[in-house]
């Protein structure tokens, strides 16, 4: 019986501002079967959920597939294989895709540096669960009272993958939640710091930079859901199925590494 390849994709975009050919799936025929790939064309890491409906075909590393794609690159995901050479076999897919990796493994033991100028003092407005926003996913975030237009700098190195500088308007309105403006930084161990609240074209990165701790990277603000200009800090890490979590972290300061608390002013060093 003559053998037939019968391909169906389905693309479904696990995460909000993403295009949906930014993360592609295509195919390399071999010898009764063919290999996938996947291709990232993102500054920042996927998660790519891989299911594969198979007839008369095995897949190298089984079904379904969950592994991460760095950024601008692309990986091989499997071999398929016909399992009998003379009879009919084909398959068909779908994937969802989503920022960051699953996988990433927050190194504890890192202190950060403070997110402003050396020197400066900032009171922590809002700290670990924080009454005002910080619950849930958020329960980890951090708000500095800050000035629009301070300086920002980088708590740790890493690479900048996300910008959004557009938005000029903030207030304590709900509906604003999604026009903070930002800058997200990709550490070494896949973790990613958030920067939120920026003014107005307030990056001083580009996507693509690799920066280190210390270096400034934009101007405080008062954009999206706010009461006030502050800095907005945030620690994340990706969860499965799409969406981030917030991580408890440490910081270097005068009086030695420890937790920041609510209500405390500290000074960057």
């Amino acid at each position: 019986m003559k053998t037939f390849l019968v391909l169906f994709v389905s693309l479904l975009v696990g995460f909000q501002g993403s295009q949906e050919n930014s993360v592609n799936i295509y195919r390399v025929e071999i010898e009764n079967g063919f290999e996938l790939y996947g291709r990232n064309t993102n500054y920042f890491p996927v998660t790519v959920e891989l299911d594969l409906d198979l007839t008369n075909m095995t897949s190298s590393k089984g079904n379904p597939i969950v592994t991460t794609i760095d950024g601008k690159s692309e990986i091989k995901l499997t071999d398929l294989k016909a399992k009998k050479e003379n009879a009919s076999w084909g398959m068909k897919y779908n994937y969802t895709f989503y920022q960051g990796s699953i996988f990433a493994k927050h190194d504890d033991n890192f202190a950060y540096r403070l997110p402003y100028k050396k020197g400066e003092t900032h009171r922590l407005d809002q700290g670990y669960n924080g009454s005002f926003s910080h619950k849930g996913d958020s329960k980890y975030a951090l708000d500095f009272n800050m000035k629009e237009g301070t300086e920002v700098y980088a708590t740790r190195q890493g690479m900048v993958v996300e910008i959004e500088e557009n938005y000029s308007e903030g207030g304590n309105d709900r509906s604003l939640m999604e026009k903070a403006n930002h800058v997200t930084i990709l550490h070494d161990d896949g973790t990613f710091a958030q920067y939120s609240h920026l003014k107005k074209s307030g990056a001083t990165v580009k996507e693509g930079q690799k920066v280190r701790a210390g270096d400034r990277i934009g101007l405080s603000g008062a954009t999206g859901f706010v009461t006030g200009p502050h800095l907005h800090f945030t620690v994340l890490k990706a969860k499965k199925g799409g969406g981030f979590t917030s991580l408890p972290i440490k910081f270097a300061t005068k009086d030695g590494i420890q937790q920041l608390k609510e209500g405390e002013d500290y000074s960057g060093y």
